[in-house]
């Protein structure tokens, strides 16, 4: 059960020994009114004088003027929350409100609204008053956005390690922005590690109906914890990671309650409930995905039966034809282009699911191999097919819509299409290995074909990270699916064979770092790392990993009546001139260093087969949406959502190159 707000207001369960004062507590409760019960924690304050709120003006000098601020906020909420709603828009906005009156100086709510604007800035069209603001990439002024957002937490976090909400929802916005910028994948893994434990010290994961909370205070911990198992889910999807928390550890509701004011329908969030329920789908098949057990196949069936079952059961406007969909797409009007969009990601999400699920049945669908780790033919073909059918049609759906996307001006940015060209990657990769394993099987012709069309989506987003690394992953293999080498003789092919894959190798893979794993704390940029666990005497778990501020960051003290008495300039200017403020050389210029962005290389000398001249950039430009540079990574990370689950990539190199034998390998379909 949850404590009261004067011991903490964090859950404790049925194994902890506080839960006998919990449950005195609990009873007194019911005789006690809520201002009884913390009647001595107001009087309290009230013994201490009222202090001016201190800003960190440093930080709000590294911001654009306040109508810019304002312009980026209200657009976030308007066009960046369609899949992710991870703010309660009303709390934020009087919160904010609070903050630039000058009667709250509250961290978290810098925080917040700094990545805010960093996400807002991936969304927003080249046409839009609000670029005109800047002069720099949407990447590069994100990374700003998103730096002064960690400096301000991490300023909170060394003031008190309390939880709240608003907490859980700033790292919540900080893991979107983060996963759009795709440059520090583990640190999205670190973070969402942090979340559950924030959450289920919260008790977000036990359903608030059980604690007679607020409607409006319900809704919003259970919006918070769904958010938070959609990233815990999708993410471990990625890595092929085990989970962090069992769905039989949880009871927390889906939200239900749709303000009318909002939407008269009470229709309007059904697509992100849907997805909310995908997400709990996935978590059953992940269990089965990381076991080092043997899976039943039963089990495969049944989670495949829920997947088409939510399906059949999708909200009837995400439920849309690929006519509709371009109609959607196309319209001026808001609404439909949010349905348009909402399908297209969910849906491209369930068939990246599905053919994922069965891609370790359908690898030993040809040949011995099945017979020999006891994997039935039948359910192999049966597998084959429907994950065939699945990465086919998830092919299709990126590349049919994505001209519907760019045709769009309000939707031909970074932000709305970001997790396209990784679907199609993944879809690709499938269908390579399998013309690799068995090049004359059955469809092979419809396989190749399947590839070029995801290769044709990829070169058209070059420009961006993933479509980037993909195509040139892609591209080296070429020569091994697309059936070049059948004239050579066995032992020919096996050198071919190799000198390809010691290429694929050494190249970057998308969304995997490329750097090797970094302790907790450490900063990319070298500029420092926060307390290790092992050395810290804080008694929460972990504090959300931040970059090291540079030193030292002095706080102003000052009785502002309105921190914006106009524009941000005024106050820079007042900083600028403060007898007491001595801001750390480089601060303003060169803060956006902090974060892990890609850096320029030097390639080892190996060649890609037939490497053909960058495309025209997806976007026209170029200062605004600029190409990326790509190191290279000497051991290829291979996840279980990219066609692979993990050891099989090396297993099948060790048997292309005579290496180890496959009968003295794991033999649990489902990787090991």
């Amino acid at each position: 059960m949850l404590a009261s707000a004067g011991q903490g207001g964090l859950y404790a369960g049925p194994t902890s020994a506080a839960l006998h004062l919990l449950g005195e507590s609990a009873l007194r409760a019911d005789s006690d009114t809520a201002d009884s019960r913390h009647g001595s924690v107001d009087r309290g304050v009230e013994d201490f004088p009222v202090l001016p709120p201190e800003y960190d003006r440093d930080l709000l000098a590294m911001l654009p003027s306040l109508d810019v601020i304002d312009g980026l906020i209200s657009f976030y909420f308007e066009y960046c929350n369609w899949i992710y709603r991870h703010v309660n828009e009303q709390s934020f906005n009087a919160q904010w409100a609070r903050f630039k009156s000058g009667n709250s100086a509250d961290r978290l709510v810098l925080s917040t609204a700094s990545v805010l604007m960093a996400i807002s800035v991936h969304y927003l069209p080249i046409n839009h008053p609000l670029v005109e603001q800047f002069t720099e990439s949407h990447e590069e002024q994100g990374n700003k956005f998103f730096e002064v957002s960690q400096m301000a937490l991490q300023r909170r976090q060394h003031e008190t390690k309390k939880y709240s909400i608003e907490l859980v929802e700033l790292l919540l916005t900080q893991c979107h922005y983060l996963t759009l910028a795709k440059s520090d994948t583990e640190l999205v893994w670190t973070v969402r590690g942090e979340l559950v434990s924030i959450a289920t010290a919260l008790g977000l994961h036990r359903d608030p109906g059980k604690f007679n909370m607020h409607r409006d205070t319900a809704e919003r911990r259970r919006w918070a914890w769904w958010h938070i198992i959609l990233l815990e889910r999708w993410q471990a999807f990625l890595f092929g990671r085990p989970l962090a928390i069992a769905s039989h550890h949880f009871d927390t509701q889906l939200p239900s309650y749709c303000d009318p004011a909002v939407d008269k329908t009470g229709r309007l969030y059904l697509p992100n409930i849907a997805l909310f329920r995908l997400a709990h789908i996935l978590g059953d098949i992940m269990d089965d995905a990381v076991s080092v057990r043997p899976v039943r196949y039963d089990n495969v069936q049944a989670n495949d039966r829920a997947l088409t079952q939510w399906m059949e059961n999708l909200p009837h406007e995400l439920d849309l034809d690929e006519y509709r969909v371009a109609r959607n797409l196309a319209s001026p009007n808001t609404a439909m282009r949010r349905q348009g969009v909402q399908s297209v990601i969910i849906r491209t999400s369930f068939y990246h699911i599905r053919f994922t699920l069965h891609r370790p049945y359908a690898a030993h669908a040809h040949g011995s191999p099945s017979r020999a780790l006891g994997i039935d033919a039948q359910k192999a073909a049966e597998s084959l097919e429907t994950a065939v059918g699945a990465a086919d049609k998830l092919i299709t759906m990126v590349g049919q819509s994505r001209p519907d996307f760019l045709a769009n001006s309000s939707l031909a940015v970074p932000g709305h299409m970001n997790w396209g060209p990784f679907h199609c990657f993944t879809a690709a990769m499938f269908f390579s290995f399998q013309l690799i394993a068995n090049p004359e099987q059955p469809g092979a012709g419809l396989f190749r074909q399947s590839v070029r069309r995801a290769m044709s989506t990829l070169e058209q987003a070059r420009g961006s990270s993933v479509a980037d690394k993909g195509y040139e992953i892609l591209h080296a293999l070429t020569p091994l699916y697309s059936g070049d080498l059948t004239h050579l003789t066995p032992e020919e092919k096996v050198r071919k064979r190799t000198t390809i894959f010691s290429t694929v190798r050494k190249l970057a893979f998308p969304y995997h770092d490329s750097h090797g794993p970094r302790r907790y704390g450490e900063s990319s940029s070298g500029r420092g790392s926060a307390d290790s666990p092992a050395t810290s005497s804080v008694s929460p778990p972990m504090q959300p990993r931040v970059y090291e501020l540079p030193q030292p960051t002095p706080n102003l003290q000052g009785t502002p009546q309105n921190v914006y008495p106009g524009h941000m300039q005024s106050v820079i200017g007042s900083i600028t001139h403060s007898p007491g403020m001595q801001m750390s050389p480089g601060m303003v210029s060169n803060h956006s260093h902090a974060l892990s962005t890609p850096t320029t290389y030097q390639p080892d000398t190996y060649i890609i087969p037939q490497q053909p001249p960058p495309p025209q950039q997806m976007y026209n430009d170029n200062a605004r949406y600029s190409s990326y540079v790509h190191p290279v990574d000497e051991s290829a990370m291979w996840g279980a959502a990219v066609g692979f689950g993990q050891g099989e990539w090396s297993q099948f190199l060790d048997g292309m190159s005579g290496g180890v034998p496959s009968s003295s390998r794991h033999s649990h379909p489902q990787g090991s």
